[in-house]
């Protein structure tokens, strides 16, 4: 056989109407295997790989077996188990580090570890699989299927950010990486309107299979690879014309100490961090510096009771320095006896008084890791929340802007607060920056703090607000309104970093809109699918 021969021959075999043929020819647990690798390679678009072509052959096979689900007595049971099953590999293989956390606890914690990455992703995936059922129920077969799916998929992953769920992470749109060209469409419809737009774009391949002309087979693609070049055209375009400038009379001190979650809470874990970051937070330098920055719960104590590391700061702050640390906190009520609290407070060093400048108290909590759901009922199999030092946190009140820490107003967002897209005030109310603190020590050297730093630059560029971040064993650094970061401090390095604080740009059309272009786009595709759908069902009539 010839060369040429040979490449006929494999473009024959590669072509789609013959991939989309050997996908509709499985059957029952060989469908399930195809639908879990073509998961699984999705998994690889997620941070820290991006890459994105995977989860577009990912959606590809996963319309052509949908479409599969027609053909069955059940579609719509079909359609469902066939969501299900590809959802499960692709968001399973994108969080498994939460196991991480769980062997981080050590004792009982570790054999539910991996029960609860599986069965989490279990969870979610059952979302996907209702979009799966109702793509089967709508049953539309044309170019304009892909449509259907990519708003449907859409919900589903909104449905993970409701607030029985609340973790809307790895979205659609976090395959592009944060500060790139492609991510900053996000400043004009968000990152839920650039989600939706990669699943058009990704699904779209599909129709090159089947029945129908050519042209109308061939047009979405075109449609989508030219949307794939405007967005990067256009950001671009943002990136070159984009200048950051900074305040000159403000340095932050960022303190990274690189310790495990089993040491800072084993025995004298207590004093072995104090001494770290006291020590860091005196090095050399610190004289020059208007805030000391430390993590979330930097301390396995009540910082703000604790009279050894206050009279400690006072020795080492002053002239007005202030503190911006992330601790736990509690408050003694008259009814329920203490409430606990994952806090972040400033405290500024005058004249030797410390005084408390402000005080937030998170309002999005962490399932099973600051509070845990069912919690009586866990109780019985030894199962506590992944907090040392209290049982259990209770949220805070509401998301503020803090104005008196002697810096610009900022909002304080703590650990994955920063993932919720529409948390930070506007207009009026709209801070100058915004403080993320976290500890990302939990998940170790896994993907998890890698895709926790994409989600928080994609904020910053919805928002055209700079971040400055503090993350335990995760990366800490500076972030620019346009997701870029001149400042990056790596997962493991120990020490501080000197840095100073960009201005902000002006407020986004995203925020100013209040997400209204993504609403029309998302709005402009349901109407447009219902349209066709109504036709056809009078057509059928």
């Amino acid at each position: 056989m010839t060369a040429r021969a040979m490449i006929g021959q494999l473009a024959h075999h590669l072509a789609p109407d013959a991939l989309r043929n050997r996908l509709l020819s499985l059957r029952k647990w060989k469908a399930c295997a195809a639908l879990a690798v073509l998961g699984l390679v999705s998994g690889l678009s997620a941070s820290p790989l991006h890459v994105f072509p995977a989860l577009a052959i990912g959606l590809t096979g996963l319309v052509w077996l949908l479409d599969g689900s027609l053909e069955t007595g059940r579609p719509v049971r079909s359609g469902f188990w066939r969501g299900f099953v590809f959802a499960w590999a692709y968001l399973g293989i994108g969080v498994f580090w939460v196991a991480f956390a769980f062997w981080n606890r050590g004792g009982a914690f570790v054999f539910f570890g991996p029960l609860v990455a599986i069965g989490g992703a279990a969870f979610l995936a059952l979302f996907w699989g209702a979009a799966g059922a109702l793509y089967a129920r709508i049953g539309l077969r044309g170019p304009e299927r892909i449509v259907v799916l990519a708003v449907l998929l859409l919900a589903a992953e909104a449905a993970k950010g409701l607030p029985f769920t609340q973790f809307p992470w790895n979205i659609p749109a976090h395959v592009f990486p944060a500060g790139g060209a492609v991510s900053q469409s996000a400043a004009w419809f968000g990152a839920w309107g650039l989600s939706l737009l990669t699943l058009l774009m990704f699904t779209s391949p599909a129709t090159l299979a089947g029945p129908g002309q050519p042209i109308h087979k061939r047009l979405p693609v075109l449609i989508s690879l030219f949307a794939l070049a405007a967005l990067y055209a256009s950001g671009t375009q943002r990136l070159i014309r984009a200048e950051t400038a900074y305040y000159p009379d403000l340095t932050f001190r960022l303190v990274s100490v690189d310790v495990d979650q089993r040491t800072k809470w084993g025995p004298g874990g207590e004093t072995l961090l104090r001494d770290r970051y006291l020590e860091l937070t005196a090095s050399e330098g610190v004289e020059a510096v208007s805030h000391v920055v430390w993590p979330e719960g930097a301390l396995p104590l009540f910082l703000i009771e604790d009279g050894q590391s206050i009279s400690s700061l006072m020795e080492i702050l002053t002239d007005g320095q202030v503190l911006l640390a992330g601790t736990p906190r509690r408050e003694l009520r008259e009814t329920d006896g203490y409430r606990y609290y994952n806090s972040m407070v400033a405290i500024s060093f005058d004249e030797n008084r410390p005084r408390v400048r402000g005080l937030y108290d998170k309002v999005y909590l962490v399932p099973f890791g600051e509070y845990v759901p069912l919690s009586e009922w866990l109780a019985s199999f030894e199962i506590s929340s992944l907090q040392e030092l209290v049982a259990g946190y209770s949220p805070g009140e509401e998301i503020i802007v803090m104005d008196d820490a002697e810096a610009p107003p900022f909002t304080p967002l703590i650990c994955y607060e920063v993932v919720f897209s529409g948390l930070i005030p506007a207009g009026g109310e709209r801070p100058a920056w915004v403080l993320n603190v976290s500890n990302d020590a939990w998940f170790g050297p896994t993907a998890g703090p890698r895709q926790h730093l994409n989600i928080a630059r994609y904020r910053a560029i919805e928002t055209g607000l700079p971040i400055i971040r503090s993350a335990s064993r995760g990366f800490s650094g500076v972030i620019d309104p346009y997701g870029r970061m001149p400042v990056t401090i790596e997962r493991r390095y120990e020490g501080v970093t000197d840095v100073s604080l960009p201005n902000a740009i002006e407020q986004t059309v995203f925020v100013n809109t209040r997400g209204l272009l993504f609403w029309f786009i998302y709005g402009a595709c349901i109407f447009g699918v219902m349209a066709i759908f109504v036709q056809r069902r009078r057509r059928r009539a």
